[in-house]
């Protein structure tokens, strides 16, 4: 009776599936559904063509896009930046975070430098990044990592914060030094918190990319892309078409990093203890799973 009651209807691996697919369905009627309006109010005429061109001649383009070398140049420019200093603000704040989060005096002495450097825009920062360094992309990369760079370690010591202490406490009381207690309660409950950071990071830092192409120029980039669609007359359904690759670029991440968090964190999602109501955490499972390994031992 209780494996029945749960493994209820709609808790099982296919309703999971279905669930995912009918998720999937009704996100692609709300883009046709904006596509389809957008649509008509290019052909009603209650726009200027120069100023909303259709949305299916913005897509056509969007498509032509996939094959022009040229685009396909600015996009990698634009890229390489962005998962650079996605990348590198990742390596910094990660362990920043961890070790800020394990060391409380040490915390309290970096708050005051990280409350006064975290609300400063990375915008703000592009005559200075682009004297202290010389090739655009490099610019763009520090502007990327810095915007980036906050909010993960925000959220590391955040996810830190929130671990159960009883799960800390109880590999303690079977010998397990501060590393094994970090490795085995503190990272698997603090992971879903930092994937999560990390996925709005992204797509701040593609944003901060762009605005960086589009203020401090430079040879290649999307951002230079979208410049030079609007010399010589302007071509909106060109800039409208590479705002498309910059959001599909924004989706993709989004979705790669999904995957990767249920595949490393599948523990993530609560699960009920038998006999009451109170969620499992990740981190009261993996002190539990260990507990009974030292008892086996």
């Amino acid at each position: 009776m209780k494996r029945a009651a749960r493994t209820g209807p709609g808790s099982g691996p296919g309703a999971l599936v279905t669930r995912r697919w009918g998720r999937a369905l009704l996100g692609v009627l709300g883009t046709g559904g904006v596509v389809l309006v957008l649509e008509l109010l290019a052909r009603t005429g209650a726009f200027a063509d120069a100023a909303l061109p259709p949305a299916t001649s913005v897509l056509a383009r969007a498509a032509e896009m996939a094959v022009d070398d040229g685009f396909l140049g600015h996009l990698g420019t634009t890229v390489s930046a962005w998962l650079g200093g996605l990348g590198l603000a990742v390596a910094l704040a990660v362990p920043a975070g961890l070790l800020l989060g394990s060391l409380p005096r040490l915390d309290a002495a970096s708050l005051a430098v990280v409350e006064l450097a975290r609300p400063v825009p990375s915008v703000a920062l592009i005559p200075l990044a682009i004297l202290v360094f010389a090739e655009p992309v490099r610019v763009e990369r520090s502007l990327v990592c810095y915007a980036a760079l906050w909010p993960i370690l925000l959220n590391t010591l955040y996810g830190l914060r929130d671990v159960d202490p009883v799960a800390k406490e109880t590999l303690r009381s079977f010998g397990f030094g501060p590393l094994s207690v970090l490795w085995r309660v503190s990272l698997p409950s603090a992971g879903p918190f930092v994937l999560t950071e990390v996925r709005i990071a992204a797509s701040v830092g593609l944003i901060v990319a762009v605005s960086a192409e589009l203020r401090a120029g430079g040879d290649a980039g999307l951002g230079v892309y979208l410049l030079q669609t609007q010399s010589g007359g302007g071509r909106p359904d060109l800039m409208l078409a590479g705002a498309v690759w910059a959001g599909a670029l924004g989706a993709a991440a989004n979705g790669v990093l999904v995957a990767v968090g249920r595949g490393l964190f599948p523990q993530a999602r609560p699960l009920p203890r038998a006999g009451g109501s109170a969620p499992w955490t990740p981190g009261y499972r993996a002190a539990r799973s260990s507990s009974n390994a030292g008892r086996a031992e």
